[in-house]
């Protein structure tokens, strides 16, 4: 019992965070153009620079340079779907500028891509232009900033980047997809569900030759050391727990001398030690924090409610009291023989 009640103690920060839910901002949520049938994008070049802005947060610059060919000259309706987006875009066609249009009456629409298959949107969040097509080939370039999703506590923040490719099963034929993000010294890709990107000058390159993912999905976070990497791993829980390990065995090694030598300084080694050893584990606990943010190079973290573990100081010194007390008991009896 007192074993089961030693580890749930220490377990407690564990528990604390198992029932709190990971807060996020959401990020923008955009994907390619919604064109026509009788055309076809030959490529697209999806270029985007991550840059920070002045409250430390990173956001995406987008420029993205369709490759369409016409059939014939004309002038089609296109629309790029973009929530959250800034409110600066920019939208040329053959090096012309067009002007983005409004889209609908209302605030709230519905964005058909078939009879049964459709979007609710907001009509600020949509592109919206004509674009004058010459018979063959034909450039759109779209730019425009767009905020990413990242979560607002734990030691390392990471971004989530969304790009959706379902539209582009509505032209008559998609080619091929380069995508290059500009990562910097600083950043890397965390995940993706496009494959492993090929890196280069701090540049990370996707080929997407047939489409076959709805929605880009990438996670990007900030590089790391081999020691912030250790820390990281262990947490501020395993390293607390190593400090304790530690201090257990140096405190059962003075006891064991103490009753060999029956040496009158070692008379309150078992009081001090129960008294000292917890709180220097709450220490270590807390101060693991500043240490891991210090090899990251950053300020404070946020972790939410990790104060509560000190509440549980009077358990753990109740608990590792009782256990160092036996252990003395039974070191007493084995070397008063």
């Amino acid at each position: 019992m007192k074993i089961k009640l030693f580890i749930v103690v220490l377990f407690f920060p564990l528990l604390i965070f198992g029932n709190m839910a990971q807060p996020w901002v959401e990020g923008s949520k955009h994907s390619t153009l919604y064109g026509a049938k009788n055309c076809q994008v030959i490529n697209e070049n999806i270029f985007i620079k991550l840059t920070k802005s002045e409250d430390d947060i990173y956001f995406a610059n987008y420029k993205i340079k369709y490759t369409i060919y016409s059939e014939v000259n004309q002038t089609n309706p296109l629309l790029f779907i973009g929530i959250g987006l800034s409110n600066k875009k920019t939208v040329r066609v053959n090096n012309n500028e067009s002007k983005i249009n409004g889209y609908g009456k209302s605030d709230a629409l519905n964005i058909y891509y078939s009879k049964n298959d459709s979007l609710s949107v907001n009509k600020d969040d949509l592109i919206y232009f004509e674009a004058k097509l010459n018979k063959g080939k034909n450039t759109v370039y779209v730019e425009y900033d767009a905020d990413l999703e990242y979560n607002t506590r734990g030691f390392i923040r990471t971004y989530r980047l969304e790009y959706s490719l379902y539209p582009s099963k509505f032209w008559k034929s998609f080619g091929i997809i380069n995508i290059e993000m500009l990562l910097g010294d600083n950043l890397e890709v965390a995940s993706s569900n496009i494959g492993q990107p090929e890196i280069k000058n701090d540049t990370a390159h996707w080929v997407i030759k047939n489409i076959k993912k709805d929605t880009i999905e990438l996670e990007i976070t900030k590089k790391t050391t081999i020691l912030s990497d250790l820390l990281l791993i262990l947490q501020p829980f395993g390293i607390s727990i190593l400090f304790l390990v530690v201090m257990f065995v140096y405190h059962r090694k003075l006891l064991i001398e103490k009753h060999k030598q029956k040496n009158l300084k070692y008379k309150s080694i078992l009081s001090l030690g129960v008294l000292i050893i917890p709180i220097l584990y709450y220490v270590i606990y807390f101060i693991s924090y500043s240490l891991i943010d210090f090899t990251l190079g950053q300020a404070n973290s946020k972790h939410g409610y990790v104060f509560l573990f000190v509440f549980t100081l009077p358990i753990l010194m109740l608990v590792y009291g009782i256990l160092m007390w036996i252990i003395d008991r039974k070191l007493k009896s084995k070397y008063s023989k």
